[in-house]
């Protein structure tokens, strides 16, 4: 063999070698296992699901927005899916009623199998001591096969970021995070039910007739007006000052609408609008705490409803839609009434009109409000 050939072939095997006693493969840590699925089930394949839950006594538990206290009796919802159409009922004896698709959509797949946080132990020592014996909630799902999964959930854990879970034919000790726990428990303490449609109407209903005093409280300064006994002239009252107002065109419409402020809302109305169910207390509607507060007294009663924040029209992208001029437009106000989480809307005009008359109360004339 060709010398330099030899030498060749001897410095390529030193460098492999080298290379290998560098690398040291098999001293390498064990790629880390990924966290194991308690089970797995096609989604699609689940028709039954029946929950049990109980709960501490004096709790509470969050589900989509809404505070839901905890009684500590047991509760027990079930659901079945009609497989010839694909929809979900939630069933109490014979009387069966679909879910709510909304709040429903994706608890199939949510169930089809939690990633399991930690394995704490191949037996269960005290059971008690982790809310399982008895467990807080008991979750059978069952598959088209016939094939039905149980599990219980318990406790959180101390730091409050997971729950106690065991699978029934399983000795193990897991834990699953808590906001995954919360869904499935929150299906017992709010089942996803169809919502009723909102009420259209009225934020109150007085003849604007019966009006003894209008009040409007915008930015901590208040208007008062009032009409005087005896004769047709409405007077505005700012601090110690009072004037006769000079009643601009839209002043006879603008009152009957203070007596009978339009409540448009409902997923189902027609043109009309509905924010927020429970939005009510978000900043970003100025409603509480709000921005405008009109209230309207007559010979037996007082009230007041509020004017918040405008809506801002954006396009598909969530931008901003401009007029000519380049100012975002706004059709609506927010509006809503006291001790009700539900965001309302009033037409713009209806709502700057309001505002004119604390900022601009109309005793001279011209009267430059739209």
């Amino acid at each position: 063999m060709n010398i330099r050939l030899t030498i060749l072939l001897v410095f390529v095997l030193a460098l492999f070698g080298a290379l290998a006693l560098w690398f040291k493969p098999w001293e390498q840590d064990a790629p880390r296992e990924d966290e194991p699925w308690a089970w797995r089930i096609d989604d699609s394949a689940i028709v039954h699901l029946e929950v049990t839950h109980r709960g501490q006594a004096g709790g509470s538990i969050e589900c989509s927005k809404e505070i839901v206290p905890i009684t500590g009796e047991e509760q027990t919802v079930v659901y079945d899916k009609d497989q010839g159409r694909g929809k979900w009922f939630i069933v109490d004896g014979d009387e069966r009623e679909e879910v709510y698709q909304e709040r429903w959509a994706g608890t199939p797949l949510l169930l089809s199998g939690p990633k399991v946080n930690r394995v704490l132990g191949e037996t269960i020592e005290n059971p008690a001591q982790y809310g399982l014996d008895p467990p807080d909630s008991v979750i059978a799902i069952t598959e088209e096969t016939g094939l039905t999964y149980e599990f219980w959930l318990g406790n959180l854990t101390p730091d409050e970021g997971y729950s106690y879970m065991r699978l029934v034919g399983d000795t193990q000790l897991l834990t699953v995070p808590e906001v995954w726990a919360r869904v499935v428990n929150c299906l017992v303490a709010s089942p996803p039910v169809i919502p009723p449609p909102l009420e259209l109407g009225y934020f109150y209903e007085e003849d604007f007739r019966d009006i003894q005093e209008l009040e409007i409280t915008r930015n901590g300064v208040t208007v008062t007006y009032a009409p005087q006994p005896g004769e047709r002239t409405w007077y505005a009252t700012v601090g110690d000052e009072r004037q006769a107002i000079r009643e601009p065109d839209w002043w006879l419409s603008q009152l009957q609408w203070f007596g009978q402020p339009s409540k448009p809302g409902g997923p189902e109305a027609p043109g009309g609008w509905h924010i927020d169910e429970l939005g009510a207390s978000d900043p970003q509607y100025g409603l509480q705490p709000p921005e405008t507060v009109i209230r309207i007294k007559t010979h037996e009663k007082m009230r007041e409803f509020y004017i918040g924040s405008g809506h801002i029209e954006v396009d598909q992208d969530e931008r901003p839609i401009l007029d000519d001029a380049g100012n975002t437009q706004v059709l609506v106000h927010y509006a809503g009434l006291a001790d009700d989480p539900i965001v309302y809307v009033v037409n713009r005009v209806r709502a700057e009109r309001t505002f004119c008359l604390v900022e601009n109360p109309p005793t001279e004339t011209p009267y430059n409000c739209p």
